[in-house]
């Protein structure tokens, strides 16, 4: 897919709007200067707000499981499994960004989308958890996940719940969210209870590790220095990929139980990419550090911000000989409070009832 120049732009901006070329011109440098982007950025952004079409919408029409790192100007259709929050970071002159993250799905696998500032102003409020999104002119990165990832630039276009044949072809939510999650309060967990939800506060970091990882199975692979490869034991040689571990405890007054949680997850709740978790933890090894330790320390001296703070939490409860109850997290998400004192007030009606 090829961007069109500067100057076409201008001039399908002044055929729509009947503008004079000096005052779309004068516009552009304006927004250039105001979002500190190039001009022919600009002009794009000003074509966006007059719905001037910019981009080649007849781009190959592709799957999930189609894309591989590389790839550029792709046109995909997927619907949002989980909408990450949104985080900020410093840049390299200083300044604070903001990077958001999306979970998407179609038949043929998931993908994860980035999206960066200021796309996050024109997209991230209006896409909903279940809600179909048509990316266009987006680029596929190596990612550490496993995944593939799409980033959304100032070049691509995102549409909700667009007109496009492969929508019906993507199940409901319902459908891969296959399973329901029973509310508990953490006093009644037992050992063995699956697809369980429970709502509390982060009251305790143990550790957060990052470890070489197979990319089908999530094991620990060793590296051969003689054949300079990653072995998994089960899927012999592989490309790994960066695998992490949060272990925290969870308080919700009615008992406390230790938590793990693992992947994108970590990296959500912590607000960091995950080659800086993974950087971290590497450079306490190298202090002398074990694995423990290092987890440990990473934990208590970069993240303690994220203690106190209210989440809800998924997955299926174990009994460990040593630390009792564990919660296998699967997924995490904020609280919102809003539908919470919905679930209330509907339990006190059944109960009037």
């Amino acid at each position: 897919m090829t961007v069109i120049t500067k100057e076409e732009i201008v001039e399908r901006i002044r055929q729509k709007t009947g503008m004079s070329k000096e005052e779309i011109e004068h516009k552009i440098r304006e927004i250039a200067k105001v979002n500190e982007i190039s001009e022919h950025a600009a002009a794009l952004l000003l074509a966006e707000e007059f719905g001037v079409k910019t981009d080649d919408e007849g781009a190959p029409l592709m799957h999930i499981s189609e894309l591989v790192p590389g790839m550029k100007g792709i046109n995909i259709v997927g619907r949002v499994l989980r909408k990450y929050p949104v985080r900020e970071y410093k840049k390299k002159d200083g300044s604070q960004g903001r990077v958001a993250g999306l979970l998407i799905y179609d038949n043929t696998g998931r993908a994860r989308v980035v999206l960066w500032d200021p796309e996050i102003s024109k997209y991230y409020d209006d896409i909903q958890v279940g809600s179909v999104i048509k990316i266009i002119n987006a680029d596929v990165r190596e990612s550490l996940r496993g995944l593939p990832e799409l980033h959304v630039s100032f070049r691509s276009r995102l549409i909700i719940n667009p007109d496009d044949p492969r929508v019906e072809e993507i199940p409901p939510i319902e459908e891969v969210r296959s399973y329901n999650y029973t509310r508990k309060n953490i006093g009644e967990l037992m050992d063995g209870e699956k697809f369980v939800e429970i709502r509390g506060t982060i009251a305790k970091l143990y550790r957060i590790i990052a470890y070489d990882a197979c990319p089908q199975c999530r094991r620990k692979v060793d590296h051969d220095s003689a054949t300079d490869t990653w072995i998994c034991i089960e899927h012999g040689e592989v490309k790994p990929i960066t695998a992490t571990i949060l272990d925290f405890g969870l308080d919700d007054s009615t008992g406390y139980i230790r938590v793990t949680l693992f992947g994108d997850d970590v990296v959500e709740i912590l607000g960091v990419e995950l080659e800086e978790i993974s950087e971290k933890f590497k450079e306490l090894i190298k202090m002398g550090m074990t694995a423990r330790e290092a987890g440990r320390k990473l934990a208590e001296d970069e993240f303690y911000h994220v203690l106190g703070r209210e989440i809800f939490v998924r997955g299926n409860v174990v009994e460990d000989r040593f630390l009792g109850l564990i919660l296998k997290a699967s997924s995490w998400d904020e609280v919102d409070y809003k539908r919470e004192i919905e679930r209330v007030r509907k339990e006190l009606l059944r109960e009037v009832e």
